[in-house]
C-alpha cells in the first residue's frame, strides 16, 4: 500500500489509538492488580475517558511524519479521521452535547 494514500492514512489511524488504549489500559489494570492504588491513592488511576483521550492523541504521530515528509493525502486522511474520532469521543463521553 503507498504511503501517502487516504487509505493508508484511515488504516494507521484505527490501528495506532487501538494499540495505544490497550497499552494504556494494561498499565492502569497492572496498577490496579498490585495494589498501587491502594498505597498511593488514586494519582495514578486512569478514568476510561483519559486512556481513550491519551490513545487517540497518538494519531499526532503520523500526522507530524506526514506534514514533515509532504504526504499531504496521508495528512488529510489522518486530519480527517483525528476529528471524527475526537468528536465522537467528546459527544459518547458527554463532554458537549450535540443532540
Amino acid at each position: 500500500m503507498e504511503k501517502d494514500s487516504f487509505g493508508f492514512g484511515v488504516l494507521v489511524c484505527i490501528i495506532l489509538p487501538i494499540i495505544g488504549f490497550v497499552i494504556w489500559w494494561g498499565i492502569n489494570y497492572s496498577l490496579r492488580l498490585a495494589e498501587v492504588m491502594d498505597r498511593f491513592g488514586n494519582i495514578f488511576q486512569f478514568s476510561e475517558k483519559t486512556i481513550v483521550l491519551t490513545s487517540l492523541c497518538l494519531n499526532l504521530i503520523p500526522f507530524h511524519y506526514a506534514k514533515n515528509n509532504k504526504l499531504d493525502t496521508l495528512l488529510r486522511a489522518v486530519g480527517v479521521v483525528t476529528v471524527l474520532m475526537l468528536l465522537f469521543w467528546a459527544y459518547y463521553y458527554g463532554v458537549f452535547k450535540i443532540f
